[in-house]
């Protein structure tokens, strides 16, 4: 099998806590992962499976924090952890609101077919307690990975795995191009859809 030299943008689940937001992309045996924030809130992502390049560059709903924020290759995926970064005292509740609890993953509007919700990860406030319980000594990323072992059956443990640091802008500069040169339809159009929340479980208070 040749290697293409298009990028194809990947598949991409996601689910959140109030603090962070958790991102699947699910490919097997990835080399090559490079993961960085930039500006705040723009996801670069690029890896090769297979022989095939993979890639995308979104920007986000919210800012993370890159220096708090994590990944991990698995044998099947690519985790990652992202840090919300909360606004300062002096912001309204709705601010508030909206850092908590995103209504979608990108601060595009526009519907990517690529980027669904993980419902299998999906848990309310209340549930964040016990996560810390179950998985305080694993040296894993916080998912909840009981709800995974079916399909997760064949692949290494994830406390096996070595969670890695993102990379900001300025450490990945020399990267910039592997995510986002060939990489079709990344960055979608705004549109007047206001109903964000429709595909969205709540976050019990």
């Amino acid at each position: 099998m040749s290697a293409s030299t298009d990028v194809v943008f990947p598949n991409i689940l996601w689910a959140q806590r109030s603090e962070c937001v958790f991102v699947s992309v699910p490919l097997q045996e990835s080399s090559n992962v490079v993961v960085e924030i930039r500006e705040g809130r723009v996801l670069h992502f690029a890896a090769t499976s297979a022989e095939q390049k993979y890639g995308f560059a979104v920007e986000l709903f919210r800012e993370v924090s890159s220096e708090e924020s994590s990944h991990v290759t698995l044998s099947r995926q690519v985790e990652l952890k992202l840090k919300k970064k909360w606004p300062g005292e002096t912001c309204d509740e709705e601010e508030a609101a909206l850092c908590r609890a995103w209504p979608r993953l990108t601060k595009d509007k526009t519907k990517n077919c690529h980027i669904q919700v993980d419902w299998s990860r999906w848990k309310d406030d209340d549930d964040d307690d016990d996560d810390a319980d179950e998985n305080g000594g694993s040296g894993g990323l916080g998912f909840d990975y009981g709800n995974l072992m079916s399909e997760m059956m064949s692949q290494k443990r994830f406390e096996e795995a070595e969670p890695a640091p993102l990379q900001s802008a300025a450490e990945g500069k020399e990267d910039s191009g592997h995510a986002s040169a060939n990489t079709k339809d990344i960055m979608g159009t705004d549109n007047d859809n206001d109903d964000d929340y429709a595909d969205l479980p709540p976050l019990e208070e």
